[in-house]
């Protein structure tokens, strides 16, 4: 049974996935990352504060570090990013390590990512999450706007899943 459902998810992750950004620099990549805007999940859902801290490991791994404030009380979610590709350093597998979670690897693509590195944006290959992060915590409203329009009209996704992330 188990590996049935994997590999349905590998089938699925492979048939929707995302073109995933060229070039990606891990180590300029590397840090802290506001959630600007999501396509909620039951975890993150009314969530504020909300940011990951990526740490790229000597093994090649990387550890990311999820902070928020829901209902009035922090939570932290540590994670591990693998890249599957050396030569696609855009997408990875992440597992859960805190809380952990078993048999279980969610994907992570790069969909979106500034010249610059001030903001990015992390696709779902079924468009069913999403994550507009930047290097601060505000973000411009047209460069928003700009970035749901790409969103919509590259990757498929609906402008109106993604909610703003209140940061105070």
């Amino acid at each position: 049974m188990k590996k049935n459902i994997t590999l349905l998810l590998i089938i699925i992750s492979v048939l929707y996935s995302h073109p995933t950004v060229s070039n990606l620099d891990l180590e300029q990549f590397m840090g802290r990352w506001y959630v600007i805007g999501l396509v909620p999940n039951w975890i993150e859902e009314n969530c504020t504060n909300s940011y990951d801290d990526y740490k790229l490991n000597k093994d090649g791994t990387i550890d990311i570090n999820y902070h928020a404030i829901k209902n009035g009380k922090k939570i932290n979610i540590k994670q591990k990013g693998i890249i599957i590709d050396n030569k696609m350093p855009s997408k990875w597998e992440i597992k859960f390590t805190k809380p952990w979670i078993p048999f279980y690897k969610a994907p992570y693509e790069v969909i979106i990512l500034s010249s610059n590195y001030e903001y990015m944006v992390v696709g779902y290959p079924d468009n069913s999450f999403g994550w507009i992060m930047a290097r601060t915590t505000q973000m411009d409203t047209l460069l928003y706007n700009q970035i749901l329009n790409k969103l919509s009209e590259d990757f498929g996704y609906e402008k109106n899943n993604f909610k703003k992330v209140i940061h105070n």
